[in-house]
C-alpha cells in the first residue's frame, strides 16, 4: 500500500470489509471496498500484515466476527423476551437478518433495535391456509413483544419527568368545569399508549423475573408506558380510558375528548362522571401530564 494513502481511506476500507454480511472475504472483493483500496484477497498483505500464527484474512475475520457478535449481544439485551420466545438460535438468525437490512449507522447502540418490530412484521411467515385471517397468531405475538421491548428501551433512554414539572391532581381539581373542558393536557415526552392483542407486558415481566412463561392467549390490551424515578413503568387501562388519553395526546381539549367518549353507545354517562376524578388523579400521579393549556375564549 502506498505510504501516501490517507488514514481515513484505510479506516473506511476496514469498515466495509469487517461489516460485510457475507464475511471478510466477500468484503475484500466488494465494490465498496475495491473503490477505496484496490486490493484482492491474494494481495491483501499490502494492507494487513500477517502474524506468525495467522494470515491477513484470519486477522480480519476476528474483527468481522467480533463486530457482528457485539451487535447480536446488544439486540439480545434489548429484546430478552423475544429471544426467550423463539430460542437463542432462531433469535440470532432473525437478528442477523435485521442487521443486514438495518445496519448500525449511529455512534450509539441504543437505537440499534429501533426498527426490529417493523422488520419482524415485514418478514413474518404467511398464515396457514385454514387459519382465521383475523385471529392473531404466534408471529403477531412476537411482533407485539418486540414492539413493547423497543418502547421500553426508548422510554428508558429518552427524556423523562424526573427534572420537569408535573401537573398534579390538585391543579386539575381546582379548575371550574368550563375551564377544565377548555384545557389541553400536555404529556411528558416519555408517555406511550399501546393497543395490543396479547398481554406481552406480562410475558416480558416474567422473563425479567427469571421465570419461564409460555406464550399467552390473545386478549385485547390497552397499555400505558411511562417513566418515574428513572424506572420504566407500565399499567393496563380500560378501552374508554385509552380513548380519552389518545384524544388528549392528539391535542384535543378535555371537553372534546369526553364528548367523543359520550358518543359511544356503550358509555354510561353517570358512571363516567363518577370515574373521571379518579382517572385523572391516577394519571397525574403516574405522572403522565407535564402541563396544562387553556384555550383562549374568542370575543
Amino acid at each position: 500500500m502506498p505510504d501516501s494513502s490517507p488514514l481515513n481511506t484505510i479506516q473506511r476500507w476496514l469498515q466495509a470489509v469487517i461489516t460485510h454480511p457475507d464475511g471478510v472475504r466477500a468484503g475484500v472483493d466488494s465494490p465498496t471496498a475495491r473503490q477505496l483500496v484496490e486490493v484482492t484477497q491474494a494481495d491483501i498483505v499490502q494492507v494487513i500484515l500477517p502474524s506468525r500464527e495467522m494470515t491477513s484474512l484470519d486477522r480480519l475475520q476476528i474483527y468481522g466476527r467480533a463486530y457482528f457478535g457485539r451487535l447480536l449481544e446488544c439486540l439480545a439485551a434489548q429484546f430478552p423476551a423475544v429471544k426467550h420466545a423463539v430460542g437463542e438460535d432462531a433469535f440470532n438468525g432473525l437478528a442477523f437478518g435485521y442487521l443486514v437490512e438495518h445496519p448500525s449507522k449511529s455512534y450509539s447502540l441504543s437505537t440499534l433495535g429501533s426498527s426490529f418490530d417493523e422488520y419482524l412484521n415485514a418478514t413474518r411467515p404467511p398464515r396457514f391456509e385454514d387459519a382465521d385471517p383475523e385471529a392473531p397468531d404466534f408471529a403477531d405475538f412476537l411482533i407485539e413483544l418486540a414492539r413493547l421491548e423497543r418502547v421500553y428501551a426508548e422510554v428508558f433512554d429518552g427524556p423523562g419527568p424526573e427534572r420537569s414539572p408535573d401537573l398534579n391532581a390538585s391543579e386539575l381539581a381546582g379548575l371550574s368545569p368550563q375551564a377544565f373542558a377548555e384545557s389541553r393536557l400536555i404529556f411528558h415526552s416519555c408517555v406511550r399508549l399501546l393497543k395490543l392483542r396479547f398481554p406481552v407486558h406480562e410475558y416480558a415481566t416474567a422473563i425479567r423475573r427469571g421465570l419461564e412463561p409460555t406464550p399467552p392467549v390473545s386478549r385485547p390490551i390497552h397499555l400505558v408506558v411511562t417513566r418515574r424515578d428513572y424506572i420504566v413503568r407500565r399499567f393496563e387501562i380500560t378501552k374508554p380510558q385509552f380513548q380519552v388519553l389518545t384524544s388528549l395526546m392528539n391535542g384535543e381539549t378535555a371537553g372534546e375528548a369526553l364528548i367523543q367518549l359520550l358518543t359511544e353507545p356503550t358509555t354510561d354517562a353517570a358512571m363516567l362522571q363518577a370515574d373521571l376524578q379518579s382517572w385523572f388523579r391516577e394519571w397525574s400521579a403516574a405522572p403522565l401530564f407535564a402541563e396544562l393549556f387553556k384555550d383562549e375564549v374568542k370575543a
